[in-house]
């Protein structure tokens, strides 16, 4: 039996939708050996995929195929995930490191909240006390 492998990444929960699952095989995000995979390629069960995901980086190993998208808990019976703890470390740091460079665009656009209007408050008393 085998599976299409943007459908069986999509089934397994890899990516949110099998366009997503589709556009990473196309720009070589999927991979099996060290060499690009097409979105139709066949899986077959045993077969080791690398799927780089943003600063994430997974190996997961195929080993059933399921006609339908899994829901979490069923999940480990169709994929065996066999990424590195480094990689997933090296991803957390990495995603650390751009919320410090950049907050998240909510937090850039939302009104300030009570903390930190106590703290402006404060902050201006001292710099108008200051000037006087």
């Amino acid at each position: 039996m085998s599976q299409r492998a943007d459908k069986w990444l999509h089934h397994v929960r890899v990516f949110k939708t099998r366009t997503l699952a589709t556009q990473a095989c196309t720009r070589g995000n999927v991979t099996i050996e060290g060499q690009p995979v097409k979105a139709s390629r066949d899986l077959k069960p045993d077969d080791v995929l690398e799927v780089v995901r943003g600063d994430l980086r997974l190996r997961v190993r195929v080993i059933a195929f399921s006609p339908q998208r899994l829901g979490p808990p069923k999940v480990p019976e169709f994929c065996e995930n066999l990424t590195p703890l480094e990689w997933i470390q090296r991803a957390s740091e990495l995603r650390r490191e751009r919320e410090l460079i950049q907050p998240r665009a909510h937090e850039m656009v939302a009104k300030p909240d009570k903390k930190q209007l106590r703290d402006l408050r404060k902050f201006w008393e001292e710099q108008q006390a200051g000037e006087g």
